[in-house]
């Protein structure tokens, strides 16, 4: 029963969504244009409203993510991962555009965090259209520097189902698209939810489907509660709202469709006791770039998807009102692709291929061809049947290879900004990509360049990598050189992910800078050596690290353990490194 003193939620303009939702994002901003809400109240991490001004900058370009992190050992962070198309990002946009002031309302990241540490899963499984918790935030868990409290290590995998809880959920949402006439889930929701632009469907047929969802309650116990939790601190911050003036018939709530039934007067918000009694651990949030391609790998739960660049193409032909183009469009990029790597396809094929994609839409009553179908009609007629033609080109299209932006010195630690100065100087900032990309390095001293810092521009290149190896920072891994009894090449081959940024942000914790933090990481290191082998191979990263200090320290612990070692094999090792 509702507390007599409680805001009554009564005329509430709720929103429910599947995250990374095209339709969902398209549907939401003509809702918001025809309700013209006074606040826009977003799921999303409470303490994270200090971001949205960056967020929504011309020059932050989108996937983005917030991340929040511990400021102490364990580290655990938090990503909350926001692609072009995703319905919270236009909300967020619409609020600016339209004077209107935007919050989040989920738990914030310090609760996130702490649910984490006490068995609660992950915050990456969850429901197709649910909440943060899937598809907008992602949990990784790092044990960060082995000295932390044995107290204090984390659970073993708190956050993965079994194997008996994937396979119910599995075939929860399989039926769905089995009762539907579809081969798989995705489809089925494609087809019925995506496509669909009549008025009101998209929200009000969500709405069923998250109430449907709940029904089935086949989540864990400790799933169901952490969603308890949270949408009782959901209804308390619509209350709060409500009682700080602005009418519910006022107030837009977008929040996943899982959540959007029970933000009603049924259901109690969450008292100041039991918000209070929380655990929590100290946090710290930022923005970072994301990718595609990580979204595409997180597609085993609800909210990812794993064509997130074929999802934009669907997001530009709804916002510009061409959904039976998107076909067209989706072929002749896969074509034009055959085409730049040196494979002929002919204009013919893909006017064939975008009449067999809408008959075999036509043929499940669909109004426009499903992901699906594009690719049978890819594969058919673009491929000549064989899938093994057109793999690459489907991927590029589907996945892609788009980096998120931000401009420079948003909401960024201090490592981070180091890290885009480092990039800058030592001119690698093209190989901040998501491809893949050699890089050779000579680290003799160039006499043909005027400059000292030219003149040892490898040389400083080299130190720099060396040394995100060091704090296990993928940017760069060392690869096999042509010049194998050559000590002066090197031969790296360079990738961004945003798993790069999330072990960066990690590392502010040894220091403010790469050079600061190798040398902390160094040092600890040194404290724990207790082997000649260890120690000489820490000579020897040091000195790849440009690092004279850390080499000499490293070279002095070597020589102390040295003096009481009779280990042949050991010594030996120590004198080749």
């Amino acid at each position: 029963m509702l507390k007599p003193t409680a805001p009554s939620l009564a005329g509430l303009h709720v929103f429910g969504v599947r995250h990374l939702s095209p339709a969902g994002a398209w549907h939401l901003r003509r809702f918001l244009d025809r309700v013209q809400p006074k606040k826009v109240l977003i799921e999303g991490l409470a303490d994270a409203e200090g971001l949205i001004k960056d967020m929504t900058r011309k020059d932050s370009i989108p996937p983005i993510a917030i991340l929040a992190y511990t400021d102490s050992l364990p580290i655990r962070t938090l990503v909350y991962p926001i692609a072009r198309y995703s319905p919270e990002y236009q909300a967020l946009l619409w609020a600016k555009e339209n004077g209107v002031q935007a919050e989040f309302i989920d738990l914030p990241s310090d609760v996130f965090l702490a649910l984490q540490g006490v068995g609660l899963r992950t915050l990456s499984d969850d429901v197709p259209v649910d909440e943060p918790t899937n598809g907008k935030q992602e949990a990784a868990e790092s044990d960060g520097d082995q000295n932390g409290e044995a107290g204090d290590e984390l659970p073993e995998s708190p956050g993965h189902l079994t194997p008996e809880e994937f396979g119910q959920r599995a075939s929860v949402y399989q039926s769905f698209a089995e009762q539907a006439g579809e081969s798989d889930y995705e489809s089925y929701w494609e087809r019925r939810f995506e496509h669909n632009t009549s008025p009101e469907v998209y929200r009000l047929a969500a709405f069923e489907f998250g109430a449907a969802l709940r029904e089935l309650e086949y989540d864990t116990h400790l799933s169901q509660a952490e969603n308890l939790v949270r949408e009782a601190f959901m209804r308390r911050r619509i209350r709060e709202t409500i009682a700080a003036g602005t009418p519910a018939d006022k107030i837009a709530v977008v929040v996943g469709a899982y959540h959007a039934p029970v933000l009603n007067d049924e259901h109690e918000g969450m008292s100041d006791e039991e918000f209070a009694s929380l655990a929590r651990r100290s946090s710290l949030l930022t923005l970072m770039p994301y990718s595609y391609f990580r979204l595409s790998s997180q597609s085993g739960y609800g909210a990812g998807n794993r064509a997130p660049a074929y999802f934009e193409l669907l997001w530009d032909a709804l916002d510009g009102g061409d959904l039976h183009g998107l076909p067209a469009r989706y072929l002749s990029l896969v074509a034009r692709h055959l085409r730049h790597e040196g494979t002929h396809r002919s204009t013919a094929e893909v006017i064939e291929g975008v009449r067999l994609a809408n008959t075999l839409s036509a043929l499940k009553g669909g109004l426009a061809p499903t992901l699906a179908d594009l690719q049978d009609a890819a594969i058919a007629l673009i491929g000549h049947g064989e899938r093994s033609v057109v793999g690459e080109s489907l991927a590029r299209v589907e996945v892609g290879t788009s980096i998120g932006r931000l401009p420079k010195g948003v909401s960024k630690t201090s490592i981070q900004d180091d890290f885009d100065r480092e990039l800058e100087r030592l001119r690698l900032e093209k190989y901040r990509s998501g491809v893949r990309q050699d890089l050779g390095l000579d680290l003799r001293e160039n006499r043909r360049v005027k400059s000292e810092e030219a003149a040892f521009l490898d040389l400083q290149r080299s130190f720099f990598l060396h040394r995100l190896r060091v704090l296990n920072i993928g940017f760069a891994q060392l690869a096999k050189s042509g010049q194998d009894s050559a000590t002066w090449a090197e031969k790296w081959v360079a990738q961004w992910t945003p798993e790069c940024e999330i072990n960066l942000v990690e590392a502010v914790l040894l220091g403010e800078t790469v050079e600061l933090a190798t040398g902390y990481k160094f040092k600890m290191r040194l404290q724990e050596c207790q082997s000649v082998g260890e120690a000489a191979d820490m000579v020897r990263a040091a000195c790849e690290c440009g690092l004279m200090d850390a080499m000499e320290n490293a070279r002095r612990r070597l020589q102390e353990l040295a003096a009481d070692s009779s280990e042949f094999t050991a010594v030996a090792h120590a004198a080749h490194e």
